[in-house]
């Protein structure tokens, strides 16, 4: 019997299967043996690529080796990179909308965001480029400070809110939105920071700090003048390290008794402790403390300094 030519000896139109049509003569699609064999061949492909012996009693197995084979390029979680946010600042625009309680806020969609999905518990992951998807978080308590954060579940990108402060040490598993506060930690290769959010009272706008998401981050402050404390807005979603990376005495005034601090935790000079509230270096601000005194300290001196701030 010769085929029409609608349907071709293969059984195939188009490289796609046609049900018969008894009222045109056109038959149904026939499956070749050199197709059948050849789809047969690439599904025991993927099975015997994670180390199974393929057995037709089984009828799991493609799942369980597809499982196992997508966990060959997972890398440990300390070779991993830090999450991107692919837009100018590395910052996702969300919005917040005022409710009857705190209010609440929104994360727009089609926003490309590099984060890592967790394969092993607490051991491995492997890199994910995903879209953020329109979200919309419950309504927030009054009076409180939530972190909005990103993680990847079961290959989807999901939003949660999670309360806590900026403090919050980061947790064991690399990742929150396991309990009702803790989530102020700093970023993780498998769970991104985006925001922090502060309520006030009912129907109020709640207060947005977006922070900045990049595998790298670098922010460099320059100051000229007299000793005194200065600073640079950061707003990162990790919190960084500071440099010298330059200082110089402009004036010719400053012979002994000069520096540039940026520590956490302050810096004696001949008895004066430099800490502005809440450390030099933490995600929001980079802050500096210029130290400069003439030789005979009668003049103050002036300055020039230079520090980089990275993570």
């Amino acid at each position: 019997m010769d085929y029409p030519k609608s349907v071709p000896s293969s059984g195939l139109v188009n490289g796609k299967f046609a049900d018969e049509n008894p009222l045109t003569g056109t038959p149904g699609s026939l499956i070749s043996s050199s197709w059948g064999n050849g789809v047969t061949e690439e599904l025991l492909n993927v099975i015997r690529a994670a180390g199974l012996v393929p057995s037709e009693s089984q009828s799991d197995q493609l799942l369980k080796a597809l499982k196992v084979v997508l966990t060959q390029d997972a890398l440990p979680l300390a070779a991993l990179a830090f999450p991107t946010v692919a837009t100018a600042d590395g910052r996702i625009p969300v919005t917040a909308a005022t409710g009857a309680t705190g209010g609440t806020v929104s994360v727009p969609g089609g926003v490309l965001v590099s984060l890592c999905e967790e394969v092993s518990a607490g051991m491995t992951a492997r890199p994910r480029a995903l879209f953020t998807p329109v979200w919309a978080s419950p309504a927030l308590d009054i009076n409180s400070t939530y972190f909005l954060r990103m993680q990847v579940r079961d290959g989807l990108l999901v939003c949660y809110t999670q309360k806590g402060v900026d403090t919050d040490v980061i947790p064991a598993a690399m990742k929150g939105g396991t309990g009702s506060s803790g989530g102020g930690f700093d970023s993780t290769c498998i769970d991104m920071l985006v925001a922090k959010i502060v309520t006030t009272g009912a129907g109020t706008l709640p207060k947005l700090t977006l922070l900045a998401n990049k595998a790298r981050l670098e922010a460099v402050g320059v100051w000229s003048g007299a000793n005194g404390n200065y600073s640079v807005t950061l707003n990162w979603a990790r919190k960084p390290r500071a440099y010298i990376a330059g200082i110089f005495d402009f004036d010719d005034n400053v012979k002994t008794d000069y520096g540039v601090i940026s520590e956490d935790t302050g810096v004696n000079f001949v008895g004066t402790q430099f800490m502005p509230a809440g450390g030099f270096t933490d995600r929001y601000m980079g802050r500096v403390a210029i130290a400069a005194w003439a030789q005979n300290l009668t003049t103050s001196g002036l300055m020039n300094a230079r520090v980089r701030w990275e993570v």
